[in-house]
């Protein structure tokens, strides 16, 4: 529901050399000015589609790679998949994190460990740390 939200994790999209950003039913309008202001360009680069909940688990059913949903139940710690090669990430809001039904349809259920007080992590940089470490063998310096 934050637009800068969005637009960081368009930019950080682009920045990995992931494929693309889909938005499940009510989301913040990628088209707002400080979505796009803060992809800092990325938007002309990223792919972004908007469709339903019930669209996007077909696409989960037929989906030959990894499902990996951010969750605080989440049993697996975000460094321990194989992730391979087709993966999709599938994130929560910021307020309610991932939805019952979204964490349903996930194959794998990752959390981020935390050490401190805080009892979650700023949506755009969760979705950093975990994009940099799915993408992590296709990143080099």
């Amino acid at each position: 529901r934050d637009p800068g939200n969005l637009g960081t994790i368009i930019r950080t999209v682009d920045a990995v050399g992931a494929s693309g950003v889909i938005l499940i039913d009510d989301c913040t309008d990628p088209f707002a000015v400080e979505t796009v202001r803060a992809t800092m360009g990325s938007l002309f680069h990223v792919p972004v589609v908007k469709t339903s909940a019930t669209q996007f688990k077909g696409l989960l059913k037929s989906w030959p790679g990894t499902v990996a949903g951010t969750h605080l139940e989440g049993s697996v710690d975000y460094r321990q998949p194989e992730y391979g090669e087709s993966v999709l990430l599938v994130m929560g809001n910021e307020q309610h994190g991932l939805s019952d039904e979204m964490a349903a349809a996930c194959k794998t259920l990752i959390r981020i460990p935390q050490a401190g007080q805080a009892d979650s992590l700023n949506l755009a940089v969760a979705t950093g740390i975990c994009l940099y470490e799915i993408r992590r063998p296709h990143l080099k310096l």
